[in-house]
């Protein structure tokens, strides 16, 4: 990515308009009981404020030792000219190192550092931050019916749509596992199907799926489909029935019912709503995961629903 560098000019304190209203001041009479008691001085705005300014100490519990000298600078300007994730009126580095209540400001300011650090521009991370931070969607999923695995009750909700024929999706089972180990009272997952229409055998996957979920086993059927995935043929899925100990004739019978058909249908139909064109997709409390694709990355907004 091409940085851009940038002039900034520090900003000079009005002269006075003329002598004459200098003299004019002096001409007054400096009575003790008139003199009024000097205005608390207020911090400057992080717009009105020069380079030489800034808030430039790195806050506490953020690290900033991978970024080069430009790279400090960017970070630097958008952390003193972006607002508090709290809503308050200071500024994010303000708020990490004066205001310890807003954990949220302090996971913005440490997500400032990352995309820095991946070749972000001023405006760009101010960007992210915005729909990150300050205006999130939150989406309400339906997942009545869909496989979890966590307890019911857990604070923080992770919705993931597959698809059984996409690469990512297999890599992303094991960030799930590794999720659920990190959060096992914490954290519940729930599994959604969004087969593509380019992948041959992913639906009659989801629906194989679906119907070993009638009988109980859809984790263990789903696992192994994933093991399975470059070759998701009709005999294989039926061997995987077998395998995993399903009442065959009854998961035939289901695998072709409008039941299964219509669950899968509900599945791809509720991520069409949201706008999913590619797999996976990933929502944490209702909001679309927009971190990479590990399990920091992952964790991190864990953290942050949790803190909040």
């Amino acid at each position: 990515m091409v940085r851009h560098a940038r002039r900034w000019q520090s900003r000079r304190a009005p002269r006075a308009s003329s002598l004459a209203s200098v003299g004019l001041f002096f001409a007054l009479p400096l009575l003790p009981s008139a003199m009024a008691a000097p205005a608390e001085a207020k911090p400057a705005s992080p717009e009105s404020k020069g380079a030489a300014d800034l808030d430039t100490a790195p806050p506490p519990g953020i690290d900033i030792s991978k970024l080069d000298d430009y790279e400090r600078k960017v970070f630097f300007r958008v952390v003193n000219r972006e607002p508090s994730s709290c809503g308050k009126g200071h500024s994010l580095i303000y708020s990490v190192k004066h205001d310890p209540g807003c954990k949220r400001s302090f996971y913005a300011v440490r997500y400032v550092a990352k995309l820095v650090e991946a070749g972000y521009t001023d405006s760009e991370v101010s960007e992210e931050l915005q729909k990150r931070y300050h205006d999130p969607v939150h989406t309400e999923i339906d997942v009545s019916r869909a496989p979890s695995k966590g307890p019911s009750g857990a604070r923080v909700t992770v919705v993931e749509f597959v698809d059984y024929e996409c690469p990512h999706c297999r890599s992303a089972q094991a960030l799930m596992k590794q999720v659920l180990d990190t959060y096992p009272r914490q954290v519940r997952l729930c599994f959604k199907h969004f087969p593509l229409s380019g992948h041959t055998n992913s639906r009659l996957a989801a629906e194989a799926a679906t119907a070993a979920q009638k009988q109980g086993k859809f984790w263990p059927y789903s696992d192994k489909v994933w093991d399975n995935s470059d070759n998701l043929t009709p005999a294989v899925l039926e061997k995987i029935a077998k395998d995993v100990g399903l009442d065959v004739a009854r998961w035939r019978g289901d695998l072709t019912s409008d039941e299964i058909k219509a669950a899968v249908t509900k599945d791809k139909s509720d991520g069409g709503a949201l706008g999913i064109n590619s797999t996976p997709t990933i929502y944490i409390n209702g909001r679309k995961y927009a971190g990479r694709h590990d399990i920091e990355s992952l964790n991190e907004w864990v953290d942050e629903e949790l803190g909040k």
